[in-house]
Formats: structure tokens, sequence, C-alpha cells
């Protein structure tokens, strides 16, 4: 009876020697870790926090000049430094993580829009011609809001567009755009609760905000990063 006892309780100690020993490699390192000097963040990042999982950029950009089209026909984005924060900001954002090596200024572009007849007519292909860029990306706006009274506290602003990046070397306008492959472009949408506009408070300060988080997002699909902690982009 008692050699039986014994034989029952085996799998259990097993078990639990198991975790113990599973636990005990987990430790160690940590209070190495802690010996070394480590400091808390890095700790943090030992643990596989701050590691995210790995986006792949969707689409590589050339290295010559780049120029960036923030294309409004219909007037929706009604707060115009709106245009100017997402265009500086996707700038820095791509040179920063170095999926541009050349941005054409936006005052060039600024430029053709005041001293080119019928600029507003003209394509996307031709303008970034003008500019003396090798590939446009080219922004379409498709919804924009950034009021400070709002009603659906989930959405209560947002600004949305379509993403394309157009040939301006490709004399055939339809093989200009390369990339995506449909005809309608990338979408992206970001948004801000209703909590985050009460804060802004403002339209001016909401539509920063917005036009801020856009360009991150639209950077990020032309160089390789990671979601965040919680699978999430910032």
């Amino acid at each position: 009876m008692h050699e039986e006892r014994i034989r029952n309780s085996a799998p259990v100690s097993n078990r639990l020697l198991g975790r113990a020993g599973r636990l005990l490699v987990c430790i160690i390192p940590l209070l190495c870790c802690y010996g070394c000097g480590y400091t808390q963040g890095k700790l943090l990042y030992f643990m596989g926090f701050g590691r995210g999982q790995k986006i792949e950029a969707l689409f590589r950009l050339t290295n010559g000049p780049i120029l960036i089209f923030l294309d409004d026909p219909h007037g929706r984005m009604d707060w115009p430094p709106a245009r100017a924060t997402f265009e500086d900001d996707l700038a820095q954002a791509l040179i920063k993580n170095k999926a541009a090596k050349k941005i054409i200024p936006r005052r060039t572009l600024e430029g053709l829009r005041q001293s080119t007849p019928d600029f507003e007519k003209r394509g996307c292909r031709e303008i970034g011609e003008m500019a003396g860029a090798d590939q446009v990306i080219w922004v379409q706006v498709q919804a924009f809001r950034a009021e400070a009274q709002f009603s659906d506290t989930n959405q209560a602003a947002y600004l949305t567009v379509t993403v394309k990046v157009i040939s301006a070397t490709e004399p055939q306008r339809s093989r200009a755009r390369v990339w995506p492959s449909s005809p309608a472009g990338h979408r992206v949408h970001v948004s801000m609760t209703g909590a985050d506009v009460a804060m802004e408070k403002t339209k001016p300060a909401i539509s920063a905000k917005l036009a801020a988080k856009l360009a991150r997002h639209v950077a990020r699909l032309f160089y390789n990063h990671r979601l965040n902690d919680f699978g999430r982009e910032e």
C-alpha cells in the first residue's frame, strides 16, 4: 500500500518539479540582469515588453526625390493648417526612419500651385514631374471631422484618406501607379475618442492631432516597424 501511494504521487511530484524548473529558468536570467546593473527599462525589454510584432513595409520608395501630395478636391479638410502639419510630419517620419532619402520641400509644391494655370486640373503624375520627383505619395482625403462637439465617443474625431504611390517618370499614365494594385488606393483611417477630443478642446488642436497621427500611420506603410505590447499601432 505504501509503495502504491509513492507511485501515485510520482507524476504530481514530477509536474511540480517541472514547473519549478521552468520558473527557475525564467528567474535566474532576471537575477543576473539585476546583478549586471540592468535598469528597469532594460529588464522589461529583456522580458519581451517593447518588442511587439514586427510589421513589414507594404511598399519601398525609390531612392530618388519624393513628393508628398495631399489632395483634397472636395474640400473636406476644412482646417487648412492641418495640411501643412501632415505634410511636414510625414516628411520627417520618412527621413528619420530611412524610408526616403530626399523629400521635395512643401514650398516647391506651393509655388507650383500658385504659379501654374489650372493647377487643380492637372494629374498627380504631371505635378510630380513638374516638381522634379521620381515618385509621388498621393494622399487623397476621404473624410474629416474635427469638431469640439461630438456624439460618438469612440469616433469623436477622425481623418480618412487613401494612399497611392505614383511614378512621376513613367510616360504612360495607365502605368504610372506603382502601388497599390487596387485603383482605389490603400485606405488609412485615424480617429480620436471623446476623451481625446475633450482634452484638445479646440478645432485647431484636434485637427493638428489628427494630422500628426495620420502622418505616423502613412509613414509606416513604407518602413518596417513594430506594434506596441497590446498589438496596436500608436
